[in-house]
């Protein structure tokens, strides 16, 4: 998988202002069709550059315990405001690939669902957002 994020981060040539174009909606005309998903994580937010799942991905956020290179948080989706969604982040710094789970997403027929995304990290310059 670390490979696979090394030739994708080189491909891609992802940026902070590439990320902050996604997430407005100004999304640059590049020579690719491919679409750029996006993870943006600040001190109070986490964001997404998609919708999934009813827009239970992005929100505000409260940091509540970390442990080797593992994140844990409660996100209270925009959307949801409501709902509180347990999840972590792990993003150990011998790899490329972040991992977002997300615990307790309500789903069909009154289930909940865990969901995991991946993610490849890329150096950036200056904060985001």
């Amino acid at each position: 998988m670390d490979a696979d994020c090394r030739d994708l981060v080189a491909e891609v040539k992802p940026s902070v202002a590439k990320a902050e174009d996604w997430l407005w909606g100004r999304v640059p005309n590049f020579e690719t069709d491919e679409l750029e998903l996006y993870l943006i994580v600040t001190p109070t937010r986490i964001e997404t550059t998609y919708s999934a799942e009813g827009d239970y991905d992005r929100g505000s956020v409260t940091w509540t315990d970390s442990e080797g290179g593992a994140y844990r948080f409660t996100l209270v989706p925009d959307e949801h405001p409501e709902t509180k969604i347990a999840g972590t982040i792990v993003s150990p710094p011998s790899t490329q690939v972040t991992t977002l789970t997300l615990n307790g997403i309500p789903a069909d027929r009154g289930t909940v669902v865990e969901r995991m995304t991946y993610y490849c990290r890329f150096p950036a310059s200056g904060p985001a957002i």
